[in-house]
């Protein structure tokens, strides 16, 4: 077996875990180099990889290089000799990875929420220009659950209603946000604000981020949902491609959170104009933008490793000339494994893009280059790979590992 090698640009939160769960679950397929220009994340990481040299019965091979990502010239020699890039930069820095990585022949995958950063890798098959695999937005939501909706859609003749609704969750939230920061705050005050792709009454539209506000209990649980952009990923255009939607067809991907979270998101977002990109300073020189946001959050509220990711898609449509009704669900809760815990959403994230990344080098993915939309994959097949534990039997995910070896 070949080993193949796989950069991971990205060292953070689930960066770390990308590389981590890769090595430890690939069962000795891959050399990773971990990447990042903070040397305390890369510190960090390297002691967790190296940790797991004592802990699976396989070899554990791995790197790791200090780069500033805003240096073209130093991502692209680090590119080189590797067959696979894992981007895990936040959404402002992803724009031009891609095409290098194509450039070089090195298969390209990444986790962005973001709309405008995924048409631009998209536009690279488009273009014809394509020589390598190019798989964005494989996470979780987007990712897995453009993969689960998909198999809730294929239940019916013709859809009239599919809602995707995914939330990371604090297990036990104590301010008045109910919300602790367990994964990205760029990519969550960026997906509270950029315009969200829906179809509603069988029209493809844009509509404005923290809408569509609805509420729902799960297991005696109260949420409420509410439309953010990035989520539902190519699935509206696959559906209408194949024609499985019926004339006025509702799909739309909303964020669960606790109840009252969308309206302190709205007043500090759109009363006092934080959802700003760029701003203009003031008389003192002062910017009050999302970039504001996002310092505050990632300075004032609390961290967690106790999250819950909970997953839950409703389709109903037409099956055999009768209305029907479909749903499927998901709970994970924050995991052991290896001897650290996990948050949910670290764990989710990470297995997205590493089943993804796993089922291109067995040759299980539609195809082995151009442009791949998450929805490709079925969920059967991303369930029987290791990774895909992590989202159906996360407590038997440490024995699987074990296995391998």
């Amino acid at each position: 077996m070949a080993v193949q090698r796989v950069l991971v640009l990205g060292a953070g939160k689930v960066g770390k875990s990308v590389a981590e769960l890769l090595l430890a679950a690939g069962g000795g397929a891959y050399h990773v180099t971990i990447a990042d220009r903070e040397k305390a994340s890369l510190d960090e990481a390297t002691a967790i990889l190296g940790g797991l040299k004592a802990k699976v019965p396989f070899p554990v091979s791995f790197d790791s290089r200090q780069v500033d990502v805003n240096d073209a010239s130093a991502v692209r020699a680090l590119l080189k000799g590797h067959q696979y890039v894992v981007c895990m930069l936040p959404f402002n820095f992803v724009k031009g990875i891609a095409e290098m990585a194509n450039e070089l022949g090195v298969h390209y995958f990444d986790v962005t929420e973001d709309v405008e950063t995924t048409d631009a890798v998209k536009s690279i098959a488009d273009s014809g220009r394509a020589k390598v695999a190019l798989v964005p937005q494989c996470g979780l939501a987007p990712g897995y659950i453009a993969i689960a909706a998909y198999d809730v859609a294929k239940e019916f003749d013709s859809v009239q209603s599919l809602t995707l609704r995914v939330g990371a969750l604090s297990q036990f939230p104590t301010n008045q946000l109910k919300y602790n920061v367990t994964w990205s705050a760029a990519g969550v005050v960026n997906e509270y604000c950029e315009p969200c792709n829906v179809m509603l009454h069988g029209h493809t539209v844009k509509v404005p981020a923290l809408e569509g506000l609805e509420r729902f209990s799960l297991e005696g649980i109260e949420y409420e949902a509410f439309y953010t952009s990035g989520g539902v990923g190519t699935l509206v255009e696959t559906l209408e491609n194949e024609k499985r939607l019926a004339p006025e067809a509702d799909v739309a991907y909303k964020t669960i959170r606790y109840p009252g979270h969308r309206d302190l998101m709205k007043f500090l977002l759109q009363d006092l104009g934080l959802a700003t990109e760029h701003a203009t300073p003031n008389a003192k020189g002062q910017k009050f933008d999302r970039w504001l946001l996002i310092d505050l959050f990632d300075h004032s509220l609390a961290r967690t490793l106790q999250d819950v990711v909970v997953i839950f898609v409703n389709g109903i449509g037409m099956k055999q000339g009768r209305p029907w009704q479909v749903n499927f669900r998901r709970n994970i809760p924050a995991t052991n494994l290896l001897g650290r815990p996990w948050p949910a959403i670290e764990l989710t994230t990470a297995a997205g893009v590493c089943a993804m990344v796993d089922l291109h080098r067995l040759g299980k993915l539609p195809r082995q280059t151009g442009f791949i939309r998450q929805e490709e994959v079925s969920l059967p097949e991303f369930s029987k790979t290791v990774f895909g534990k992590c989202y159906d039997a996360p407590g038997e995910v440490e024995a699987a590992i074990l296995r391998r070896g």
